[in-house]
């Protein structure tokens, strides 16, 4: 049976377009309207009753999460995807709705109630808990709803985009390893969330491959607040275990980290090298520059709205799983530059 992504490859544009012409919506010039009109008569495609209206809604796409407002906004990470996912909706004359929930049954019921009042056409899912997984996403396969998740899962049959977060973790160690450090730990808010434990995982399997203590005293559960990092930093030092490098599981921690080194005349990066997760502005507006591991948030936003869009235009394809991995890059500054690598 032909489907409207086969009237889009013949058209020679994406099945946003398509369904954009179909609907008579949008700003499509008349140009791309008659490939799309010839693309259909050639293919002898039949719009199915079973595919939900974009025009019904105005074609809205809801961007959900439930977690406390402060750990969600000021976040690079969270912009970064806010940021991919509004510019690409944009650009698919779409509308974007942001749902924050200080609770996950809150979420469920919000985003039920928006989709069954025809409110939204589709979900795209963030930073959701590792202890919220199973009911979030069981509720939203129950009702049929078409959403993406961003993040990794193994266990759901769903659409996700995310990073490798274990070849990530991996790569931050082997880059503090390969620039002479040899002791390094890590401070996380979480060892046991799904994105900090593949990381922690990836900087164990570095850590051990260079021969180097991978003991559990090495890998440090702290709070988000500054004072946190460094009462934690300072434990470290107090109970005698070597530190000559600090990974970070989010940007804003390894400011913490350059400010604890800066008070107890630590030199950063001959005595300590630091290195976070996720690029911000501020990262080289201090000194010595941070290095970090650059997730990029916005690639990974517009990827899952990408993904959204294809499950909205066949909903068919909801009874697939689809796992997208988008790369990851190093991004090397003063924080690191022990050796002569390069800095950024």
């Amino acid at each position: 049976m032909v489907n409207i992504k086969d009237v889009a490859k013949l058209a020679g544009v994406s099945p946003a377009t398509v369904s954009r012409v179909l609907s008579n919506k949008g700003n499509t010039s008349e140009d791309v309207r008659t490939k799309v009109q010839m693309a259909i008569r050639k293919t002898n495609y039949v719009n199915s009753r079973g595919v939900k209206s974009l025009i019904a809604s105005n074609g809205t796409i809801c961007l959900t999460i439930a977690r406390n407002s402060t750990d969600i906004f000021g976040n690079p990470f969270f912009d970064s995807v806010l940021y991919g996912v509004s510019s690409t909706v944009e650009q698919h004359g779409m509308d974007l709705q942001l749902a924050v929930f200080h609770s996950v049954d809150r979420q469920i019921e919000k985003c039920l109630q928006l989709y069954k009042q025809n409110r939204i056409d589709g979900l795209i899912l963030t930073g959701i808990l590792s202890d919220d997984k199973d009911r979030l996403l069981r509720a939203f396969h129950k009702e049929h709803i078409p959403f993406v998740m961003i993040g990794c899962t193994f266990r759901h049959d769903v659409f996700s985009v995310h990073n490798d977060n274990m070849r990530d973790g991996y790569m931050a160690a082997r880059h503090l390893i390969d620039a002479g450090y040899q002791h390094p730990v890590v401070l996380t808010q979480d060892t046991k969330l799904d994105v900090f434990a593949a990381r922690i995982s990836g900087y164990s399997q570095a850590v051990q491959q260079a021969g180097l203590d991978a003991c559990a005293e090495r890998i440090v559960q702290v709070g988000s607040e500054e004072e946190d990092v460094m009462d934690a930093l300072q434990c470290l030092l107090d109970e005698g275990i070597a530190v000559d490098s600090v990974i970070a599981m989010d940007s804003v921690m390894s400011l913490s980290v350059l400010k604890f080194c800066q008070l107890n005349d630590l030199r950063v990066p001959e005595d300590v090298g630091i290195i976070g997760f996720n690029d911000a502005p501020y990262l080289v507006k201090v000194s010595p520059t941070l290095s970090c591991v650059e997730m990029n948030g916005a690639n990974l936003g517009a990827e899952a709205f990408h993904l959204l869009n294809e499950i909205i235009i066949e909903p068919r394809a909801m009874s697939l799983k689809k796992n997208v991995t988008l790369p990851s890059r190093l991004i090397i500054r003063q924080s690191t530059a022990r050796s002569s690598l390069q800095v950024r």
